[in-house]
């Protein structure tokens, strides 16, 4: 089974995409913030990351630094726009 971390810190949102991948059969856990999530990935395995850039504790792109040796792919999730943004979100993979 294909086993997803979503880091989302609006519980709604995050449970809202539990749910709807839940139905297509993946297992999924939630973090609703950074700190949360690094110790999850201590404990556990994933095959997926969604990842919110604007989280408590530890932000998105502090965390994808952490993520990245995991060989963990991740897929954003962020309501920022800027280019800034989007350029930075690229160049951490």
């Amino acid at each position: 089974m294909i086993c997803i971390l979503i880091v989302e810190d609006e519980k709604a949102i995050s449970n809202l995409i539990r749910m709807s991948l839940a139905k297509e059969n993946y297992h999924c856990t939630c973090a609703f913030d950074g700190a949360e999530a690094a110790e999850l990935l201590e404990k556990n395995r994933y095959d997926l990351i969604l990842l919110d850039v604007m989280l408590p504790e530890i932000d998105g792109f502090e965390l994808i630094e952490y993520i990245r040796p995991l060989e963990i792919t991740v897929i954003f999730l962020t309501a920022k726009a800027s280019v800034q943004d989007r350029v930075r979100g690229l160049r951490l993979g």
